[in-house]
């Protein structure tokens, strides 16, 4: 059996960090808020657009297709927590004020994950 490099070892170390970092930020968010890492990222692109984006331009952002898209954003709306609106000919999805409340309680809850995975 070969020794790594320092270097590759390194980035195989960090590497999978990284891949555990999901599923504690799940397990966090979810314990704690009811929301998915998913979710989570869902919620902070709506944010940082102001509110809200046509469905194609979230699908866009999520790496999803729209049939996709719908089949996450359809849950979140029956809580209140998303709504869906024509624009024009495209469709729009808000962020509720429940929603945003949510995204805001939960960035301590992820950002407390990040913080221990970093000190780890």
């Amino acid at each position: 059996r070969r020794m790594t490099s320092g270097s590759l070892h390194s980035s195989i170390e960090r590497e999978q960090g990284h891949a555990r970092l999901p599923f504690r930020l799940d397990d966090a968010l979810g314990t704690h808020h009811g929301l998915s890492w998913d979710d989570f990222m869902l919620f902070q692109h709506l944010d940082t657009a102001g509110g809200g984006l046509a469905e194609a331009d979230l699908a866009t952002a999520l790496g999803l297709l729209r049939s996709r898209l719908l089949v996450r954003i359809l849950p979140l709306e029956k809580l209140g927590l998303v709504w869906r609106t024509a624009s024009g000919s495209a469709r729009q999805v808000t962020l509720r004020p429940a929603g945003l409340r949510l995204l805001q309680d939960a960035r301590e809850s992820a950002a407390a994950v990040c913080a221990g995975m970093a000190g780890s």
